[in-house]
């Protein structure tokens, strides 16, 4: 049953090394700890769009609704995002977490930001910090994807 339900897990585990196989075994804790996560946050995803939307009969165009779904939509994908790079990395047998795959998670949750700031409230420094992250992501992205490509 255990190989039914994990297969990523249990293939080759007679010849993983002991660190490998405790790898393997936190992964499947996160990622059922993620799973668990995501869940929730989608069962209060969609009872809050139907309270919103269909409760309360607000304005379902009002952009602090609209950025609230987004804020909530969001973070699920991020955390789907996560989640399948955990995965994707027991099915690979390489490393733990690749710095690409983090790199691009955090450059989704800084965009997950900056849709639901709200301009008008927040610092102006606020946003160029902001904004100066996304740059330094982006270029560390660019290195790390450049580098790989040449190391391959």
């Amino acid at each position: 049953m255990k190989k039914k339900w994990f297969p990523e897990l249990f293939d080759n585990w007679a010849r993983l090394s002991g660190y490998q196989r405790f790898e393997r075994l936190v992964s499947l804790v996160l990622t059922v700890a993620i799973g668990a996560t995501v869940l929730t946050a989608l069962y209060y995803l969609v009872m809050h769009v139907v309270e919103l939307l269909f409760v309360q009969t607000r304005d379902p165009f009002d952009y602090r609704v609209f950025q609230a779904v987004f804020d909530m939509i969001l973070t699920v994908l991020i955390a789907m995002e996560f989640n399948n790079s955990i995965v994707r990395t027991m099915e690979g047998g390489g490393g733990f977490i690749h710095v690409e795959i983090v790199v691009l998670i955090a450059i989704m949750a800084l965009v997950r930001k900056f849709m639901v700031l709200d301009f008008e409230a927040v610092e102006p420094f606020k946003i160029l910090a902001l904004a100066a992250a996304v740059l330094g992501l982006g270029v560390c992205y660019w290195l790390v994807r450049h580098g790989n490509r040449n190391g391959d």
